[in-house]
Order: C-alpha cells, then sequence, then structure tokens
C-alpha cells in the first residue's frame, strides 16, 4: 500500500520545473525514438529526464519516501520510454507508418546512382576500342571520350574492338567482339 501512496505523492508534490523537465524530456525522447536523426533530441530528453529526477530528489516534502520515488520516476520513465520504442518496432513491422508523414516512400536520391556519380547505362550495346590491355581492368575509347572499364574476361588485349555489355554503378563491364 505504502508503494501506492508514495505514487500518489510523487506527482502531487512534484514541482512545476520538475513537471517541465520531466515532460519536454520524454517529447525529446519521443521525437528521437520516432524520428532519428542527429541525437541532438534524445541527448536533450535523456538530460531533462536526468535532471527532472535529480530535481524530484532536491524538492521533496516531509512525507515523500525519497528513495521509492526516484525509483518509481525512473520505472515510469522507463515503462513509458520502452512502450513507444516498441510501439515504433510493432509499428514498422505491421508498416502503421507508410499511411503517415513520419515514413518516407522514397529519397531525393535515385537508388541507381547519386548526383555525383555519372549515368553509364546509356552506354550499354555500344562499341568502342581499348586504349590500353584489360588486365582485367583499363581504358576504352567510346564515341571520342576514354572510359575505365572491365573485361568480362580476365584478359582483353590493346586495340581490341569492345562492346559494352552491362554497367553496376559506375563500373563498365566489356567484352570483346573480336
Amino acid at each position: 500500500m505504502e508503494f501506492f501512496v508514495q505514487f500518489g505523492l510523487l506527482f502531487s508534490n512534484m514541482e512545476w520545473f520538475v513537471v517541465v523537465c520531466l515532460i519536454v524530456g520524454l517529447v525529446a525522447l519521443f521525437v528521437e525514438i520516432f524520428e532519428p536523426g542527429f541525437g541532438v533530441f534524445g541527448i536533450l530528453g535523456l538530460i531533462l529526464l536526468a535532471l527532472a529526477v535529480i530535481l524530484r530528489a532536491i524538492f521533496h516534502k516531509d512525507e515523500d519516501n525519497v528513495l521509492l520515488q526516484i525509483f518509481q520516476l525512473i520505472l515510469f520513465i522507463f515503462i513509458l520510454a520502452g512502450g513507444a520504442f516498441t510501439l515504433f518496432l510493432v509499428g514498422n513491422k505491421k508498416q502503421w507508418w507508410k499511411r503517415t508523414s513520419l515514413y518516407q516512400l522514397g529519397t531525393a536520391v535515385d537508388a541507381e546512382h547519386s548526383q555525383g556519380t555519372e549515368n553509364f547505362k546509356g552506354l550499354i550495346g555500344k562499341q568502342g576500342s581499348t586504349l590500353t590491355d584489360l588486365r582485367p581492368i583499363g581504358k576504352m575509347l567510346l564515341e571520342g571520350k576514354t572510359y575505365d572499364v572491365f573485361a568480362d574476361k580476365l584478359f582483353i588485349e590493346k586495340d581490341t574492338k569492345v562492346e559494352v555489355i552491362a554497367v553496376e554503378g559506375v563500373k563498365i563491364i566489356v567484352k570483346s567482339t573480336d
């Protein structure tokens, strides 16, 4: 019975600044759980929650059992944060978040190549000649441009006609047409 009495006193005897630290800390922690980023909200939330526990221990009334209330407050925080994390995991598994703005369906960057890399898919099927021996990597000349290419076999000699057969990101794979 003492446990429940102290739990009631935990919140009824709490000062306003402890309540603010607790609420803002929980909100910041929830933001970090549901929209992970650089960790700023998570760190801020943990600091504010720790501050709320410390301030609650410092500013207590005479009828408070401080150790029990600190244990209860920490348990309360863990239950709320654990519940939010569990809700996030279950929501991801059951795809609840796909219907909300919390979930991004795509990214601004193409999955095949980024803005910093050239798209070589248009070279597939085109023919050129090798400028160096391909052992299996070398250079080829295609439409007046030089490309670093990979041979589909271990070796292709210099000045051999080759055809681009595949592109994997920035890796251009060629085969001999001779």
